[in-house]
């Protein structure tokens, strides 16, 4: 006899399962979001590769040429360091330069060699391009203190939150392409988590996908926003230091302004705008005013660079 009731059957799906599946198909958008952002980090490692391999040619051309080579030049650079020639050996690093290797050893060898002739702006300036391409070197950043206790200016700085610090900090302790690589592995976690709770069986790993997708896909975000931080560093840094042992700053672009204060070698300044040979400036206690674009230099130089050539670093740590 039928009454009109139907029965009602169990539903042995386990609870929640809607609500994962609504989740993995939102995983799955942030993970396109980030394939997205992920070429910015692979931009930054195959730009490296690049830089090397320019490198590397010009070096093969000037052999082919009759020209003396990098390593060539290289080598009687940290000899006449050992030597205590620290005019040949600053002359030497700047002709690696000059053939387009930028290396953060580099740059520190030819900041200790300034700095040994007590040219502390030129000697601030290497040292900081040399931290730009490698932030965490502890020689580095010790002998860029030394050489700042010994410059005439003192300029306080203007208190941040503590949170902003910290997490600029954060993205200074590794380097452009690990951040990268760290984006590119936690990008592939990410699509492997998903995996896992579309493909498993059971809820364990369903939900072990689940959530190790999200931790991954943050992560991803993350490594590949700091990889992107410290591209932009290198690429687009405003930063500068004052060459001149003596730059008045003044109210205007012009000769004819008003002086408001006066810059001596080595001060760290961030370059706002250019004008006629004038530069805009702010220190990092908030003045700000004009300088003679000549008087001071960017730190970012002008073809900025990420490889590392294999080089001996025997002419390292002069300072310490």
């Amino acid at each position: 006899m039928d009454t009109g009731m139907q029965t009602i059957k169990r539903d042995h799906r386990p609870r929640g399962g809607a609500f994962l599946r609504r989740s993995a198909f939102r995983i799955a958008v942030w993970c396109c979001g980030l394939a997205v952002f992920s070429p910015l980090s692979a931009v930054a490692a195959v730009a490296a590769v690049a830089v090397e391999a320019d490198s590397t040619a010009a070096v093969a051309e000037g052999m082919a040429g009759g020209v003396e080579s990098v390593d060539s030049l290289w080598s009687r650079a940290n000899a006449a360091y050992n030597r205590g020639e620290f005019r040949q050996a600053a002359a030497g690093y700047e002709a690696v330069l000059a053939r387009g290797a930028h290396s953060a050893k580099l740059y520190y060898n030819l900041g200790n060699s300034w700095f040994k002739q007590g040219r502390m702006g030129r000697a601030i300036l290497n040292y900081n391009r040399a931290l730009l391409l490698d932030p965490t070197d502890e020689d580095t950043q010790y002998n860029l203190a030394m050489a700042n206790v010994r410059i005439v200016d003192r300029i306080d700085t203007v208190p941040e939150f503590f949170l902003k610090t910290w997490l600029r900090e954060l993205g200074l302790q590794l380097g452009t392409n690990t951040w990268a690589v760290l984006g590119l592995v936690f990008l592939g976690l990410t699509f492997g988590s998903v995996l896992l709770w579309l493909l498993g069986r059971r809820l364990g790993l369903r939900k072990a996908g689940f959530y190790g997708g999200i931790c991954a896909a943050v992560l991803c975000f993350v490594s590949t926003f700091y990889a992107g931080f410290q591209r932009r560093r290198l690429l687009y840094g405003r930063e500068a230091v004052v060459m001149n042992l003596m730059a008045p700053v003044k109210s205007a672009p012009g000769a004819g302004s008003k002086d408001i204060f006066v810059l001596h070698e080595g001060t760290k300044v961030r370059m706002v705008d250019e004008l006629e040979g004038w530069t805009e400036i702010v220190l990092s206690d908030g003045n700000k005013g004009w300088i003679a674009s000549i008087a001071v230099e960017a730190i970012v130089p002008s073809a900025p660079a990420e490889a590392d050539p294999e080089v001996d670093r025997s002419a390292e740590g002069g300072v310490r």
